[in-house]
């Protein structure tokens, strides 16, 4: 998985000439700037002298009009490109600079050097007066902060400013589960044994020769024993009528008293000479793992974990004003949740899990579905994102293996 970490200072760039210098002495230093790269490689193929600070200023400079129209202080920073990680620097518009690592390792060491080596630049290419006054305190913030365009989209804003306040004191819990859970969990990701399950949870009890011939699998049952998804009983019927005398939970509570000294009231047999016959049923911990898909909840929050999640970092069914999320993960200096379905993720799915996102502050909504996502779901996605101008993409994981190629 992608990886993003940010880190931001109250670092204020006041025009886009010191990003500029900015830039340059970081170049200097043998980051390659994709956007200023462009510049040069444009007049280099013009056949042009090489443009100066100044010049390239001068190019992407906003207009004194913009800015007031758009109440924004804003100034174009750069991509500066290393061996395996992306750096991004620019202006949040609050008076502040943010730099972050992209990559699929860890970036934290690099960026702390990255933003050192901003901050040499500063204090090298400003003016000393400026840089006293300057706050170089490094803090974690989020990639991509929130700019909306639409009227209806400030409205979003300010609902969700209150509505993350509430999800972080709702008393989030975190995922809680055993290594035994996991293999379960890794157990029913086969949608064979996944089906024979469900259809044992609808019936409750499934005789012998019903269950083998639902198991699609010859060990599908002897593996849901020996990981106590499901349990054996004994089911007692009279030889001569086949009228259900008892269940017992094993053989030996016939050879033992009182039941060993009983009979059937129809046959007069005793209940050792009564016909026996195994019966499956779903033990608790079973009926727990499918009970609300918990044991997909499991999968996915190994898989994130895989991928380089903190376990702290995953937060499992979320409760907040009657809403409730699957997952959310807060790490990477972002914010995203999952939203997780055993079956299609349909049009009826897609419009209140797009509302959450948006008013829980997310910057990445996951839908992970061991089926697929229908069309009609897709296109509303797509609708909704473009035309209220949301700053959230969307991600489709539909099946097994894409899932576990798409978060690993």
């Amino acid at each position: 998985m992608l990886r993003v970490l940010t880190f931001e200072a109250k670092t204020a760039i006041r025009d886009q000439t010191e990003m500029e210098s900015l830039i340059s002495y970081l170049r200097n230093k043998g980051y390659l700037a994709v956007i200023r790269g462009m510049f040069t490689g444009m007049f280099r193929q013009a056949k042009l002298p090489e443009p100066d600070e100044q010049l390239i200023t001068n190019m992407i400079t906003v207009t004194p009009e913009y800015r007031f129209m758009t109440e924004r202080e804003d100034f174009l920073g750069d991509l500066f490109i290393t061996d395996d990680i992306i750096y991004v620097l620019n202006t949040t518009g609050k008076g502040a600079l943010q730099a972050s690592a992209i990559g699929y390792g860890e970036q934290k060491e690099a960026l702390q050097k990255f933003c050192t080596d901003v901050q040499e630049g500063i204090k090298t290419k400003f003016d000393g007066r400026r840089v006293r006054g300057m706050d170089f305190d490094w803090k974690p913030s989020s990639f991509l902060p929130l700019r909306y365009t639409t009227p209806f989209g400030v409205l979003i804003e300010e609902e969700r400013a209150q509505e993350v306040t509430d999800l972080r004191v709702s008393g989030l819990s975190g995922p809680n589960y055993s290594s035994e859970d996991i293999k379960a969990a890794n157990l029913l990701v086969d949608v064979n044994i996944r089906q024979f399950v469900l259809k044992l949870a609808q019936v409750r009890k499934m005789i012998s020769r019903d269950a083998t011939n639902l198991a699609k699998e010859p060990d599908t049952l002897e593996r849901l024993l020996a990981l106590d998804l499901i349990a054996e009983e004994y089911l007692l019927t009279c030889k001569q009528d086949q009228h259900t005398i008892c269940i017992v939970p094993s053989k030996d509570h016939l050879t033992q008293e009182p039941m060993a000294s009983l009979r059937c009231n129809t046959c007069e047999r005793s209940f050792p000479e009564e016909n026996l016959q195994v019966i499956y049923t779903l033990t608790d911990k079973g009926k727990r793992l499918i009970d609300g898909s918990l044991w997909m909840h499991i999968w996915i929050t190994e898989l994130l974990k895989e991928s380089g999640v903190k376990k702290e970092s995953i937060k499992w069914n979320i409760e907040a004003s009657g809403e409730e999320l699957d997952i959310m993960v807060e790490d990477f200096g972002s914010r995203f949740f999952l939203e997780l379905k055993d079956r299609e993720f349909g049009l009826g799915d897609a419009y209140p899990f797009l509302f959450r996102i948006t008013r829980y502050g997310g910057k990445l909504g996951i839908v992970v579905t061991m089926d697929k996502v229908s069309t009609d779901a897709k296109k509303f996605f797509e609708k909704e994102t473009r035309r209220r101008g949301y700053p959230i993409r969307i991600q489709y994981l539909e099946g097994p293996e894409n899932i576990r190629k798409g978060i690993t």
